[in-house]
Formats: structure tokens, sequence, C-alpha cells
């Protein structure tokens, strides 16, 4: 009896996962329309230099004495040269007439292009 117990229940707790989604499953999800991608208050050195440090300041891209197409995404001063230019947006956005970046990658997020999209919109500070 006991064996047909333990069955019963090991078969009700790998049912129990049938109903599980995305959301429920992956709180912390970082998409555009999520409740964690923040867009409002986006700062330069907790979300933006991250990023880019992440995806675009890399050895042999955008980083060190001699950057991939001048643009030095690892500080705050080469980071607002591009933004001046207006080329982050559409190379970031995939927009025909750009570089596509990051080179070699998939594509940001919709919430890391809204969160750089957003930082532009509110001045680039250097916050």
């Amino acid at each position: 009896m006991n064996k047909v117990v333990s069955m019963l229940i090991m078969c009700l707790l790998f049912a129990s996962c049938y109903e599980d989604n995305s959301t429920a499953l992956y709180p912390q999800s970082t998409y555009a329309g999520s409740s964690t991608c923040d867009t409002t208050n986006v700062s330069f050195s907790k979300i933006i230099q991250p990023l880019l440090l992440q995806n675009c300041a890399l050895a042999g891209c955008h980083a060190s004495s001699s950057p991939t197409g001048g643009y030095r995404l690892d500080n705050y001063n080469g980071v607002r040269s591009i933004v001046l230019s207006g080329r982050i947006l559409g190379a970031i956005n995939h927009q025909t007439g750009y570089a596509t970046m990051p080179k070699d990658a998939a594509k940001l997020n919709a919430c890391q292009i809204g969160e750089i999209t957003s930082w532009i919109d509110q001045g680039a500070k250097n916050n």
C-alpha cells in the first residue's frame, strides 16, 4: 500500500507543473512589458554602462585605445560621443544604413533597447 501512495504522490507532483507559464517560471524577465523592465529612471552607472560593457565594450570591439569605428564604449565620454552622433539607436535597432550591433551577436532585447532609448531621451546624463 505504501508503494501505491508513493506513486500517486509522484504523479501528482509531476502533473502539478502542467499549467506553468513563462511569467510564473521566470518572474525576473527583463523584456519590455514585464514588470521588471523599468525605463523611467535609467542610470548610466547602474544600467547603461554594465549593459554596454557586457555587449559592446569588449576586446576587439568598442574598447581599448583603438576601438572599432572610433567609438569607445567603456567610459561615459565615449558613449556620449556616439549618442551625440545619433548612430547608437540605428545600430542597436538594426536599422537600414547602420552597422548592426552588437556585431556577430543577437540583437539586444526590447527592454535593453528601451533602457538605452529612455536614457538618451532623459538627456544621456552621467548618473
